[in-house]
């Protein structure tokens, strides 16, 4: 985890906070781009700050394809582009808040201690779909 994320007072990261402060958030930094150049760029940066394990790399090349696609093409508009990477930005917050919810459920029944580690269920690429589903376009 990393050290300088926001924490809550239960120890679990603000994820709210990590992705909506009004100055530093993730979403506010993504508004403030003015250009397509520096909105890629943004978003280059939050996927190596949110997928920054090692066993996060596949991950982050699936994420950056993603991204890379997005902005290969002038079809839409860069606030078109915002919007999706708004949407992606949103559900990958929605996740962070329910694994941690749930790793906090499991660290509470768990008896001996493990390395941190994703849950089972979790599928970090499922927020993918949100700026790759066509109707978004």
């Amino acid at each position: 985890m990393n050290q300088k994320w926001p924490i809550l007072p239960d120890g679990s990261v603000d994820w709210q906070t990590v992705f909506m402060h009004p100055e530093v958030g993730f979403m506010t930094t993504v508004e403030k781009a003015d250009t397509p150049e520096k909105l890629k760029a943004c978003m280059h940066i939050v996927v190596v700050s949110l997928f920054s394990r090692d066993n996060d790399a596949d991950v982050r090349r699936q994420f950056m394809a993603s991204i890379d696609e997005l902005f290969s093409g002038k079809a839409t508009t860069l606030q078109a582009k915002k919007a999706k990477i708004n949407l992606l930005l949103s559900r990958i917050m929605y996740d962070r808040e329910e694994r941690a919810h749930k790793y906090k459920q499991m660290q509470a029944n768990k008896k001996e201690d493990q390395p941190d580690q994703r849950l089972e269920e979790d599928d970090p690429l499922l927020a993918l779909s949100e700026i790759t589903d066509e109707t978004y376009l």
